[in-house]
């Protein structure tokens, strides 16, 4: 028996020792700048070692320096043609092995290490799966992001881009798989706390055409949290469509006070708020929110043009409860409502005008603005019945 022991012990010595030496050897041809002499001893050294994350660190350094070589090569020669075109691959494995065996293994005498390695992989991963996309060569493209993704998933300074490869992947599975795995992508950023905005709005459409409203719910507590305050713009008007399509218009209110405060400045956004008012018919909601951001943006064509259209619809309201007045024989209401109806056709027409004077050629303010112009009796200028036929919009 301890014989036995003992010629074990030596076979385990004479191991590591032949492992040692066969390293070293590695290393010398590294700092010689002999790369492929180094790939024939690595591979060489590998025999016996297969549990060593010393030795598959090795491996993955010597590998990346092959790929690197070859990148050089072909800056220098667009002709040249690699004969180790699997090489950032098989860097990639090695690196990664490593770290299944030992988690916290760090470079040395000049190494990188096998976290930083995986790291430096992902870049021409993720370029090299862009360009297959672009080439609609989906499988590889798929194969390529998704090692992209395993790479920089091993740093939080790295995070920021999977949001970038995610989406990428997402239309490449789209492709390649349908709309099912397309949604497995999106769903797995998701989870990922991805910052890229336009992950959010996928999956939000996808869960409202499913009518899910818990989970869009959720999705966008979730994207105001993780996307970044200067593209949460669009999350707000996600969130408005979110309280409008279930109802719930006390949260509305709520949405559209935090926008006041957060986005006065962006028209984009505050047009889109002050819609959602007038279609719950919260026209003074609508035009207090509008003016805030005229205060700071008076010629912005879309939030004239929203006042505008405020007004207008709120003259419709008016008119409506007019005739209900009249029905009713109430004729002192009646002439109460026309009033109010008779000062929000005038304000209406006075902004639709100040619109069009901003810009000219939109169809729907220049529609909006004749019909003003035909309710109060004005005369409509030809010029402005030439833009209405120029810009329609084909049937």
């Amino acid at each position: 028996m301890k014989k036995l022991f003992l010629l074990a012990l030596i076979g385990v010595l004479v191991s590591s020792s032949y492992a040692q030496s066969c390293l070293g050897d590695v290393w010398q041809s590294l700092q010689n700048h002999k790369i492929m002499e180094a790939k024939k001893k690595i591979d060489e050294c590998m025999v016996g070692n297969e549990q060593s994350a010393k030795a598959w660190l090795y491996k993955g350094n010597v590998y990346l320096s092959v790929f690197n070589q070859d990148e050089e090569r072909l800056k220098k020669n667009p002709e040249y043609v690699s004969k180790n075109p699997d090489a950032i691959w098989v860097a990639y494995e090695s690196f990664y092995k490593a770290l299944e065996i030992n988690k916290d293994i760090a470079g040395e005498d000049g190494l990188i290490s096998a976290k930083e390695g995986q790291l430096l992989c992902g870049k021409p991963f993720y370029e090299r799966g862009i360009a297959a996309k672009d080439a609609k060569d989906y499988p590889n493209a798929e194969k390529l992001l998704r090692a992209a993704i395993r790479c920089f998933n091993l740093d939080d300074g790295y995070k920021k881009y999977l949001g970038y490869l995610y989406y990428d992947l997402a239309n490449v599975t789209l492709e390649l798989k349908g709309e099912e795995a397309y949604k497995e992508i999106l769903e797995e950023a998701y989870k990922a706390n991805t910052d890229r905005v336009q992950i959010y709005h996928l999956l939000y459409q996808i869960y409202s055409n499913e009518k899910d409203s818990v989970k869009c719910g959720a999705l966008i507590k979730k994207a105001k949290k993780n996307v970044a305050e200067k593209d949460q713009t669009s999350i707000f008007v996600l969130e408005l469509s979110y309280w409008a399509n279930i109802g719930d218009t006390t949260n509305l209110y709520k949405t559209v006070a935090e926008i006041g405060t957060k986005f006065d400045s962006i028209p984009a956004i505050i047009t889109d708020a002050a819609t959602y008012l007038i279609d719950a018919k919260q026209f003074e909601k609508a035009t207090e929110l509008t003016q805030k951001g005229l205060e700071k943006n008076p010629n912005d064509f879309s939030l004239n043009s929203i006042m505008a259209y405020c007004y207008y619809k709120e003259t419709n309201e008016f008119i409506k409860l007019g005739n209900a007045a009249v029905m009713a024989q109430d004729f002192e209401l009646a002439n109460h409502y026309k009033t109010l109806k008779d000062s929000c056709l005038m304000k209406a027409h006075d902004w639709a005008e100040k619109a069009y004077q901003i810009q000219p050629r939109d169809f729907s303010n220049a529609s909006m603005l004749k019909q003003l112009k035909l309710q109060l009796m004005k005369e409509v200028p030809a010029e402005l019945n030439a833009i209405i036929e120029e810009t329609k919009p084909k049937q």
